[in-house]
């Protein structure tokens, strides 16, 4: 599990042809937490878009929907969607982008190169 940071940006999620947007929560380099549902089964694979704040370009990254820790119905076989998207596949520079952004947002000193 990686550090979170709470960020609010709008999010677009896609999968078999049909795409929803959702605002963002709080965000790491393992994922991202929705403030409501998003209507795919737990455990589907997605793809997510997002900008960070002051980045103009936008991150697309595989996904797969999970149910958030803490979500009230944590029944895997009823829960028609999940509030955390966890991504499979970071490239590293997109890894280093959500690493500065959570650095930043939490104030926390830069890592030594």
């Amino acid at each position: 599990m990686s550090l979170r940071a709470p960020i609010a940006v709008t999010v677009e999620v896609r999968a078999a042809g049909r795409r929803v947007f959702r605002l963002a929560e709080n965000l790491g380099e393992d994922g991202i937490a929705l403030e409501r549902r998003a209507p795919f089964e737990i455990g589907r694979p997605v793809e997510v878009a997002f900008a960070l704040p002051d980045d103009p370009d936008p991150l697309r990254l595989p996904a797969r929907v999970e149910i958030r820790g803490g979500d009230e119905d944590d029944d895997r076989e009823s829960t028609a969607g999940g509030r955390a998207l966890t991504f499979l596949a970071v490239g590293e520079d997109d890894r280093r982008r959500l690493q500065g952004y959570v650095r930043e947002r939490l104030e926390l000193p830069e890592l030594p190169r």
